[in-house]
């Protein structure tokens, strides 16, 4: 569970990426505008189907996120929280790693560490890269 104290942080992080990636929001826009005169509004009417419906609770939400935004939380078995960060899929890599590493290549978070640790190909580039 996020803690009340980390919901500053995450919503920075959501802040910044939606800004970001804005662009994608505004090129999807785009492509949809035209279909705005295809519209149709379903009216009410009467009827006397009933149809009956069992689920399990776990598929039976409707989301819109067109930013694709997600959640890297690491915390321990004690809930101790190390990382906290909100990414897309266009956040820059590069970027990320920045935040992850110092200018010596040493790992600056504890997400840096995993990486670091993990034979990840990214992060083996990114300690062994000449600077």
């Amino acid at each position: 569970m996020i803690e009340p104290e980390s919901y500053s942080q995450l919503k920075q992080e959501i802040s910044e990426r939606i800004v970001e990636d804005r662009s994608l929001l505004d090129q999807l826009r785009t492509e949809i505008r035209p279909l705005r005169s295809e519209v149709r509004r379903i009216l009410p009417r009467t009827t006397t189907s009933i149809s009956l419906v069992a689920t399990d609770g776990g598929n039976n939400n409707l989301q819109f996120d067109p930013f694709l935004v997600q959640v890297v939380r690491i915390v321990d078995s004690n809930n101790n929280e190390y990382c906290l960060e909100a990414i897309t899929p266009t956040t820059s890599v590069s970027s990320l790693s920045t935040k992850q590493y110092r200018a010596d290549r040493s790992p600056r978070t504890r997400l840096g560490e995993m990486m670091k640790y993990l034979p990840t190909r990214y992060a083996t580039r990114w300690c062994n890269q000449d600077w």
